[in-house]
């Protein structure tokens, strides 16, 4: 949904620029600050700049725009502890907007994060949604098989188990690719669980 925002061509008209930067379980401020500030446009000379330096620029540099930032997966609070400084908040009222992308709401819990927030959790899939992502990506893998009764049984017993989350169903594709036979998909079956 947030990937689907920020390549949408009508936001080109609201913001003066705009960064999507992904954050991984492990992260250096200085790569994410330095990744932001080359994507709103700022300048290149920054490239050897300490995170002090690279704070100032980029709250210099977006001080007047109106910017979009999305910081994609976030894990942890002490990412966004040291990064959100970087980022002017007074822009906000000037239609500014920072986007953050979690698996983990405890992310946005924090006192410091109460004033800017509103979290946006997508329902989870229905059974039809579900199973049209499954088969895309099962498809995509080259499992073509799925689409028998047997497999397409289990398969639909184990996307129940999944509770209509998408990144539960990703990550059962991701087991099924390297699973062609109906007893290993048997097997994942019995080992997922409620």
């Amino acid at each position: 949904l947030a990937r689907k925002l920020y390549n949408s061509p009508h936001i080109r008209k609201y913001f003066n620029c705009k960064a999507w930067v992904f954050i991984s379980q492990e992260w250096s401020t200085r790569e994410i600050m330095s990744q932001i500030f080359r994507k709103v446009g700022g300048s290149k000379k920054v490239v050897h700049a300490s995170v002090g330096e690279l704070v100032d620029e980029l709250r210099n540099f977006l001080g007047k725009k109106s910017y979009l930032v999305v910081l994609d997966d976030v894990w942890s609070t002490e990412a966004l502890k040291e990064i959100l400084p970087a980022l002017p908040r007074g822009n906000i009222n000037r239609g500014s907007k920072i986007i953050i992308t979690t698996r983990n709401r405890e992310i946005m819990r924090p006192l410091f994060l109460q004033q800017i927030q509103h979290i946006y959790e997508p329902p989870p899939l229905n059974d039809e949604e579900a199973w049209e992502l499954f088969s895309k990506i099962v498809l995509s893998n080259g499992l073509h098989n799925y689409n028998n009764n047997r497999y397409k049984n289990l398969a639909k017993d184990m996307l129940r188990k999944c509770n209509g989350l998408p990144l539960a169903i990703v990550a059962l594709c991701g087991i099924l690719r390297t699973k062609s036979s109906i007893t290993q998909w048997q097997q994942v079956n019995e080992a997922v669980r409620l």
